[in-house]
């Protein structure tokens, strides 16, 4: 069975007044993080003292529009999974033993500890991390959840799941649970506002006004009951490895994640980019959405004009995260150009990164057929030329443009269509993120 990888969103909302329903705003966070993951989607929620688990296919929106359950106490999931099947035995969050988890990311050695657990009689639903973790759990404490503390969970993760990177959530029937790898591969913050704490991937989904804004760090757990939320303390390493492209693609423009913000680290990406670029143009052109903010850095740094010349399809979601069968068509279904900002231009397309080149060769033979001049690429990250092993869609390095021309721009841009082609240079990247605190591993030969 093939493991499965996820880069989801995960969401949890407790009342501070067990009598006050928190659903619609559960419902309402785990939507806006929908651009995280749309392969399927659930909730669990308490309702007298038991736990209830619903699961589908799909999106909020066409799966939840109506759910009317009240509940004080609840968690939510949605799915994008890159390795393994699309089928609701896969979707979260997933329940057993009266816990019910939801899991962002990828455990590398969950087939080990799936045998080792298999040998002790433990049996499998799923093909998922989540359900690994979730047993390996009640295999080491044996004992009733409702005994389970904050810290023995927390120690478990951090000795056992090391070669992890995850955010993780777990209820119980008058708690919360959550709980950030040794690393901090994955975002995960704790809000609280007046009548509600909330713990989200991404802190700018809700509209509720914060009281306070935690941002757990590296191997850190926090617990959320009718006395409050307590935390525990994070790892003592010196070592983190932030996923660049939660900021650089995946979270929304309005996030902060890893205490970092989305929407100003996009700009300085454009400004860096636009460095000794001296291509002659008429218009800079950001591929929405996440382009957005880099192509206004680079625009602003080059005083060359932002136009709004390629559309988006609003019902097709990010081609990155489909599946491979359906990436080919939502690309070509996804984007189309406004002749009129085009014609007879030169154009500087921006863009945050090309992984397999699909999006940028559409791109690109759509503006010369609506009368470009030149079309120029520029990303505000470097060649993709690794695979990821922690939970980002990067799994065969012969899938990877930048890897298959061994990085050779001039290459590159001929296979796209494009007049020229230029990545931010690896140093400047470095200035934004220091490789000592963030995961670069998908721009390393090894």
């Amino acid at each position: 069975m093939s493991k499965l990888r996820h880069e989801c969103a995960v969401a949890a909302v407790f009342a501070k007044n067990k009598d006050n329903n928190i659903i619609d705003k559960l419902l309402a966070s785990i939507s806006k993080m929908q651009h995280r993951g749309q392969d399927s989607c659930g909730i669990s929620y308490v309702k007298d003292e038991k736990i209830t688990n619903k699961t589908a296919l799909g999106l909020i929106k066409d799966n939840f529009l109506n759910f009317k359950e009240k509940s004080n106490i609840a968690i939510a999931h949605t799915r994008y999974a890159t390795i393994g099947k699309i089928n609701i035995k896969n979707a979260q969050p997933y329940f057993y033993n009266n816990v019910s988890a939801c899991f962002n990311g990828t455990i590398s050695k969950s087939e080990n500890y799936k045998r080792i657990l298999i040998k002790k009689g433990y049996t499998f639903e799923t093909d998922s991390d989540c359900e690994v973790i979730l047993k390996w759990i009640f295999s080491k404490l044996k004992k009733n959840s409702d005994n389970w503390s904050l810290n023995e969970v927390s120690n478990i993760l951090n000795s056992d799941f090391k070669d992890g990177a995850y955010s993780l959530l777990m209820l119980f029937k008058d708690r919360i649970f959550a709980f950030k790898d040794i690393y901090s591969y994955r975002p995960l913050v704790f809000i609280e506002t007046k009548e509600e704490y909330f713990i989200l991937s991404e802190d700018c989904i809700t509209s509720e006004k914060a009281m306070q804004k935690i941002e757990l760090d590296k191997g850190q757990g926090i617990e959320i009951n009718k006395n409050g939320y307590f935390l525990t303390k994070k790892s003592s390493s010196n070592i983190s490895k932030k996923c660049v492209f939660e900021v650089v693609y995946f979270a929304s423009k309005n996030s902060n994640v890893f205490n970092v913000n989305v929407k100003e680290k996009r700009i300085k990406l454009g400004e860096l980019l636009a460095l000794d670029d001296n291509v002659e143009a008429d218009i800079v052109v950001p591929v929405m959405n996440s382009g957005f903010w880099g192509a206004f850095g680079y625009s602003k740094k080059r005083n060359i004009k932002l136009s709004f010349a390629i559309k988006n399809n609003e019902n097709i979601l990010r081609t990155f995260i489909e599946n491979k069968s359906n990436r080919n068509k939502a690309v070509n279904e996804k984007y189309s150009i406004i002749r009129n900002k085009v014609q007879d231009k030169n154009i500087i397309v921006v863009d945050d990164s090309i992984v397999r080149g699909l999006t940028v060769k559409k791109i690109t033979s759509l503006l010369k057929k609506n009368g470009a001049k030149s079309v120029h690429f520029r990303l505000f990250s470097p060649p993709i030329i690794n695979v990821c092993l922690w939970g980002v869609d990067i799994p065969d390095k012969s899938e990877l443009l930048a890897y298959i021309y061994k990085s050779k721009d001039n290459n590159i841009a001929k296979e796209l269509g494009a007049d020229s082609i230029k990545y931010i240079p690896k140093k400047l990247f470095c200035e934004v993120f220091n490789e000592n605190q963030w995961c670069h591993n998908c721009f390393r030969k090894k």
